[in-house]
């Protein structure tokens, strides 16, 4: 042990495993020991402990020496927080276990409901919340990039919550697949990374698209297209005779669009 009691502290830069600094501290100024992730405060800039050695006081005082091994910590400034997607469904859906089944659509769940179609009685609905996603549009976004690379980001995004009953039950799962022919169906609808099978899920591709939704019974409560795009809606048979049949709207969130068999509302 030293006679001064001091511990001489070196700091090391993980980035570039360099000595930046060092300093004599007196050994009740340490902690009792440098665990991960404890952060330091130096020079005004916030470091994390990602190594140190010793780790501990004692063995520190009976060295007279300790390394630390730091890793800068970044702030980030929250002018500089951009999101990709103006608006995201509020309520996600409601999950099983997942069951191995690997013929699942997977779907990341931001893209939950970010086109879909919706019965007429909920236009006031749709309309109050198209008009929130454009105010995103006109006060919270920017383009990052030029010309044809420019891509549009928000700092921030609108949560709809609503309507929450899309599909009031008129529409059945068999009427559905009647005039909407599938070229291939799934077992139903995943998010990523294990998180579950969206309960009394279905999904099925249908031209250019993939419709997916949930039942109640045998009742469609929700019924989504991907990829999110109110453009493709022509090019997929059998959805104006859909939509015509039980009145509904095509609503593209993000794109700011509602439509009714082709007409734009």
């Amino acid at each position: 042990m030293p006679d001064n009691g001091l511990i001489e502290v070196v700091f090391v830069d993980a980035a570039d495993g360099r000595p930046f600094g060092r300093t004599e501290l007196p050994a009740e100024q340490l902690p009792e020991s440098f665990e991960p992730d404890t952060r330091l405060d130096l020079a005004g800039e916030s470091w994390e402990v990602l190594h140190a050695a010793p780790a501990d006081r004692t063995a520190a005082l009976a060295a007279g020496r300790t390394v630390l091994t730091l890793r800068r910590l970044r702030t980030v400034d929250p002018q500089e927080v951009a999101f990709s997607l103006p608006t995201i469904c509020a309520e996600l859906p409601p999950l099983a276990p997942p069951d191995g089944t690997a013929d699942d659509l997977v779907l990341h769940e931001d893209d939950w409901r970010q086109a879909e179609l919706v019965e007429r009685r909920c236009l006031a609905e749709v309309e109050g919340q198209l008009h929130e996603v454009m105010r995103v549009y006109r006060e919270h976004s920017r383009a990052l990039g030029e010309g044809e690379s420019a891509v549009r980001v928000f700092d921030t995004l609108h949560l709809r919550e609503s309507p929450a009953r899309p599909l009031a039950g008129a529409l059945t799962r068999q009427r559905l697949f009647e005039l909407l022919p599938a070229s291939r169906t799934y077992a139903g609808v995943a998010l990523p990374d294990g998180q579950g099978r969206v309960a009394d899920s279905f999904a099925a591709q249908v031209g250019p698209v993939t419709v997916y939704g949930r039942c109640a019974g045998d009742r469609v409560v929700e019924l989504g297209l991907t990829p999110a795009a109110a453009a493709e809606a022509a090019a997929v048979p059998g959805l104006a005779a859909l939509m015509q049949e039980f009145d509904l709207l095509l609503v593209d969130w993000c794109a700011v669009r509602c439509e009714s068999d082709g007409v734009t509302q």
